[in-house]
Order: C-alpha cells, then sequence, then structure tokens
C-alpha cells in the first residue's frame, strides 16, 4: 500500500478486486467502480502476481484518485487475494465489505442499493441478483425501493439452490462484523466462494435481498467460469458439498443433502462431457459410487428437494452409463 494511500481512512465500504493477468478488462471494471453513485468507497485492488501490465493500470487509479489502492503479492490464488484485501480494508477502518472481479462490471447504482438494503432493514448481508454479457452490457434498470428479507434458514436455503442469490462474493455486501480474511482464505481454490459464503450465512441472521441485476458477470473464453477443471477442482468441489451437508442444522439438512446429492450429479456430467476422461477416473468412480447408493435413499437420490432433472441423470448414470456420457458431450459442450 503507498504512503498516498493511507492518507484515506475509515472509508464505509472497501471494494476488493482480485487480479492475475486481467489488464484487457481491468480498466472497465475499475471505471465503473468509479462511476458509483455511492462516494464513500476505497477500492483495493490486489494484483496476485500479474506479468501483465494490471498493477500498472491500478497505478494509475491511485495516482488519480486516493480512495483507489494498489496491493502487490506473489502469485496466490484468488482466495489469498481476497483475504489480503479484507486484511487492508480492515486496517483502513472500512466497516462495510463488497468483491468485484476484475473482468466484470457494477451497476452504478449497486453500493449504494446494497448499503441502503443493508442499513434499513439490519441485516449484516445485502445481495441483489447478476446477469451475464459478452458484449456490451444489458440494459440497466435502476434499483427497486422494496427489500426481501431472507429470514434463516431460508437464506442458507438460497444460498444452495437459488441462481439469484448465488454462490459468488462478489453479489453481495458484508459487514465488517461478519467478514475476516480467514473465511475467506480457505485453502480451496474451486468453490472457495460457496464455502466462505456458506460460513458467513451461517452467522449472519438472515439476508437482505434485492430484485435487481446490480451485477453484470462477463462471458469470455479467458473466464474461470469457463476453463476445464483439473480432477483436483472435482475433488474439492465434492468436498465443499460434503463439508455443507456435515455442518447443516436440523432445520436445514434435508436442503443440504439434495444439494450434495445434486453436486455428485453435476461433477460426474462434467468428467463425462470430456474428451478424455481418464485422468478422472478415481473421481469419476467415486462419484459413481455415491450417485448409485444413494438413488434409492429418501434424504438423497429420492430426496423430495432434489429436482427431477437430476434424478433423471442420476438414474441414466447408473443404468446406462454409456449412453448418458453420449448425452452429456452432445449437449454439454463447456468446460472441456
Amino acid at each position: 500500500m503507498s504512503q498516498a494511500s493511507t492518507e484515506f481512512t475509515n472509508p464505509c465500504i472497501a471494494v476488493i478486486v482480485p487480479v492475475h493477468n486481467g489488464e484487457r478488462f481491468l480498466p472497465d471494471c475499475l471505471d465503473a467502480i468509479a462511476a458509483q453513485t455511492f462516494r464513500d468507497f476505497a477500492c483495493i485492488l490486489v494484483d496476485d502476481g500479474s506479468t501483465d501490465r494490471s498493477a500498472a493500470l491500478g497505478d494509475g487509479y491511485e495516482a488519480r484518485d486516493p480512495r483507489f489502492v494498489v496491493l502487490r503479492q506473489r502469485q496466490s490464488g484468488v482466495a489469498a487475494a481476497r483475504a489480503a484485501g479484507v486484511r487492508a480494508g480492515q486496517n483502513l477502518g472500512a466497516r462495510w465489505f463488497a468483491f468485484c472481479d476484475a473482468d466484470d462490471l457494477y451497476h452504478p447504482g449497486f453500493l449504494q442499493a446494497l448499503y441502503e438494503a443493508a442499513r434499513s432493514s439490519g441485516q449484516q448481508i445485502a445481495c441483489c441478483r447478476y446477469d451475464c454479457f459478452t458484449g456490451g452490457i444489458p440494459a440497466e434498470a435502476p434499483a427497486p425501493g422494496e427489500t426481501t428479507i431472507l429470514q434463516p434458514p431460508a437464506h442458507l436455503d438460497a444460498l444452495l439452490h437459488d441462481h439469484n442469490v448465488d454462490y459468488g462474493l462478489w453479489n453481495k455486501l458484508y459487514s465488517a462484523e461478519l467478514m475476516t480474511p480467514e473465511v475467506l482464505d480457505n485453502g480451496f481454490s474451486y468453490n472457495e466462494d460457496l464455502l466462505a459464503n456458506w460460513d458467513l450465512f451461517r452467522h449472519a441472521q438472515g439476508v437482505a435481498y434485492l430484485d435487481f441485476a446490480g451485477y453484470h458477470y462477463r462471458q469470455h473464453s479467458d473466464s474461470a467460469s469457463h476453463r476445464a477443471l483439473p480432477p483436483e477442482s472435482i475433488d474439492q468441489q465434492r468436498q465443499t458439498a460434503v463439508y455443507i451437508r456435515e455442518h447443516a442444522s436440523p432445520e436445514i439438512q434435508q436442503s443440504a443433502n439434495a444439494f450434495y446429492y445434486e453436486k455428485l450429479v453435476y461433477l460426474s456430467s462434467m468428467i463425462l462431457r470430456r474428451d478424455d476422461p481418464t485422468a478422472y477416473r478415481v473421481q469419476i468412480n467415486e462419484l459413481w459410487v455415491g450417485i448409485r447408493s444413494g438413488l434409492k435413499d429418501p434424504n438423497l437420490g429420492r430426496n423430495p428437494r432434489l429436482p427431477l432433472r437430476i434424478r433423471i441423470a442420476a438414474w441414466a448414470t447408473v443404468h446406462f452409463p454409456d449412453l448418458w456420457r453420449k448425452v452429456c458431450r452432445s449437449l454439454l459442450k463447456d468446460r472441456r
């Protein structure tokens, strides 16, 4: 952190932007943050060992606007970068935390809307929908004045099953009372955001939800969401689902069981779409054992919370594996 940036203290919100070789889209991302109608924020850009001009671009914003801060670290992964940003935000005295990926964009009213929703509702987490774009951003509508409160355990159920709430950290605002570097830097490289949110949501007394697309999620071939998943990703995603199932209260257990079984079926389909799945032999065998053993289990394959499409996919995985692999390869083109 530069000497000049330390003069800007006690921001209401710290916006954490982890970046690794993101110069292509980073200026758009930082421009959207600078254009927020809510002005009392610090933007902490954490350069995670970039070899391109990402850090230099951040330096330019820091030189022009004291609210922008650039941190540099050896490449340690996105979770460690976010944790470093939170530590810096804590040192500045931030009272709330938000996150933005370096290739995405905020709606101009994103921070204002979520801050007002959190404050008016008394909740420690506020959330909104997101939309996806490839070229120009979708038409932006103003944030609604009405806030929906997701009370426990409905907020945890929404985290697991409602794609409007989603697993991501980036469409949410968190109170500094909840947020810690440790909850972010959880040792995972995949599903690290879901794992962090599960622990954050479990300690929150609900979530304030706004039904508007406040976060614009860019789709492009180099994004993490489009890269082929290595075997360790399959392991970590399954471990996350196991953790959630094991740490679910009785009120949310049925939902967590359904999430766990759906994750097994989903990960199996991810492997089956691969051109050469042999590197995943251990993972696919473990997944198939779990899917087969749970097929008639009322807590898993016959869980009433399980979508019909997942039940059909599980049945096909067990009874017609060769045909099901052809279906997966035909219909599921991404992440190969």
